[in-house]
């Protein structure tokens, strides 16, 4: 039955787009799988190892620079919607991923350190709760000969 199912399946696609469009579609998931690999474990090894570890909230706001530019203020706003961006795209691409192929639960969790919202800290700490997620992560740092990170 699931040879019939297999057979009437690659039948379909075949008579539908051909072998070159699909050879091509692979080749195009492989490169592109390989490539945000790569992206991926370079944004972790630029990551401080202490990343992780919870940061102590404070009510003062002293390390706001008073004497800032309105320039600079536009700088820091631009900045912050583009970092806002591409959180929302990794976590898209994150949620995909936990079905398609590739690192899902580790873009989700880059995606999320890129985002600003209630409750960053406690989600940020669930996903790293995993073991999984914690060797993975170390285990591409260990690759590129950087110190693995600190968790709490």
């Amino acid at each position: 039955m699931l040879t019939d199912s297999y057979n009437n399946i690659a039948t379909y696609l075949m008579e539908t787009f051909g072998a070159n469009f699909i050879f091509l579609t692979i080749l195009l998931s492989t490169v592109v799988s390989v490539v945000y690999f790569v992206v991926i474990s370079y944004f972790i090894t630029q990551m401080d190892k202490r990343y992780f570890v919870r940061k102590k909230i404070s009510g003062d706001d002293s390390d706001q620079n008073p004497h800032a530019t309105s320039m600079n203020s536009i700088v820091i706003y631009v900045t912050n919607i583009a970092k806002i961006l591409v959180g929302l795209f990794l976590l898209v691409c994150g949620i995909a991923m936990l079905v398609l192929p590739g690192q899902g639960l580790l873009t989700i969790l880059i995606a999320l350190s890129l985002i600003p919202f209630p409750g960053k800290d406690k989600l940020e700490q669930n996903v790293l709760a995993r073991k999984s997620v914690r060797s993975s992560l170390n285990w591409i740092r260990i690759k590129a000969n950087k110190e693995p990170f600190i968790f709490d």
